[in-house]
């Protein structure tokens, strides 16, 4: 774990990987935490340079140090000031729901940093009926705190598959639990304000990076007619639907969402 200071921030980040592997950034979500990626991080460090991070307003991140209102560029940015810092650039980026939404920001703003593009459930605009959830998602986060909260969000993001196994339930409540770092309400509630704000649709045309967009079959959150808008806005790029998962298809089906995304960065190397 390594801190490197953006603007108002210090970024908290970790590495993993090969030196000389290309980097790659994996940008996590709304109320996310960098380990979010636990899963997905040792299989593509055999190959890659992977860099994940604790964006604005969460983890060790943190708040900062002047908090105020901000958009989802500003998310870009802090990921843009840490590539820069980090000297990575031009980078493979992976990000998932509000993740997706930042790359979108950080594909637009600066194309030059971005060898390819992979947006996994997530959106590329807030519609009403997303602003809706996620406005109900700020008030049940104030009332009832960062534990309550966490645990009713599950059955937005898991299939009832996942909940068959009641090992699943027990494993993740201990670790939501143990977290050290939770968000305050009023840290949720500046990341929820910046995807009530998010409007991208209109500039997607624009991105020439080669892209996938992966959405889950079953995605209650942010349901596959998303993924559809994205994809059809980006020339050229790929959407991949997965089977029997929702929103949590990282934790949810592991094996087939990690070669997902391998497949398409090794089609992106250099042959030899």
């Amino acid at each position: 774990m390594a801190t490197t200071r953006v603007g108002d921030l210090g970024i908290v980040w970790e590495i993993a990987g090969p030196s000389n592997g290309d980097p790659l950034l994996m940008i996590n979500g709304l109320g996310s935490p960098r380990m979010s990626w636990a899963l997905q991080v040792p299989a593509l460090a055999g190959r890659y340079r992977v860099v994940t991070f604790d964006n604005r307003d969460v983890g060790e991140t943190g708040a900062g140090s002047a908090p105020r209102p901000y958009g989802m560029n500003q998310f870009a940015r802090d990921a843009i000031g840490l590539i820069e810092a980090l000297e990575l650039g031009p980078v493979h980026v992976i990000g998932a729901s509000m993740g997706g939404a930042i790359a979108q920001e950080l594909v637009l703003a600066r194309p030059d940093l971005v060898r390819s593009l992979q947006i996994v459930c997530s959106w590329p605009r807030t519609d009403p009926w997303l602003a809706e959830v996620v406005q109900q998602w700020k008030d049940m986060y104030t009332a009832m705190g960062h534990d309550a909260w966490n645990r009713n969000s599950w059955v937005w993001v898991y299939t009832h598959r996942w909940f068959d196994d009641p090992a699943n339930v027990e494993h993740v409540v201990r670790g939501n639990e143990a977290y050290a770092y939770p968000q305050t309400a009023e840290m949720f509630g500046r990341q929820c304000a910046a995807v009530l704000a998010f409007d991208a649709l209109e500039r997607l045309a624009s991105i020439v990076t080669p892209t996938q967009v992966i959405a889950g079959a079953e995605d209650l959150l942010t349901p596959p007619r998303y993924s559809h808008e994205i994809a059809s806005a980006i020339s050229g790029s790929r959407l991949t639907i997965l089977p029997e998962v929702g929103h949590g298809m990282f934790w949810e089906a592991t094996d087939l969402f990690n070669a997902t995304l391998i497949r398409f960065l090794n089609e992106r190397r250099p042959p030899g």
